[in-house]
């Protein structure tokens, strides 16, 4: 059986804006973590290669986006 939260959540995903808005939202989550772990790699002088990983990592999540 589903909670109250789940069917609300149900019920306002069958919105395609709100659908929208959502997924968009996960993905700038997503990117942000991204980005503020590259910024401690930066700061903390982490190799050049673990800096390019965590460069192409956020290059992929915004190659996604643009796919969506």
């Amino acid at each position: 059986m589903k909670t109250n939260a789940e069917m609300y959540f149900d019920e306002k995903t069958k919105n395609p804006e709100f659908r929208a808005y959502y997924t968009l939202a996960r993905e700038k989550t997503k990117l942000e973590f991204l980005i503020e772990k590259l910024i401690e790699d930066i700061n903390e002088d982490h190799d050049k290669k673990v800096i390019l990983k965590q460069a192409r990592k956020i290059e992929k999540e915004i190659s996604k986006i643009c796919l969506a």
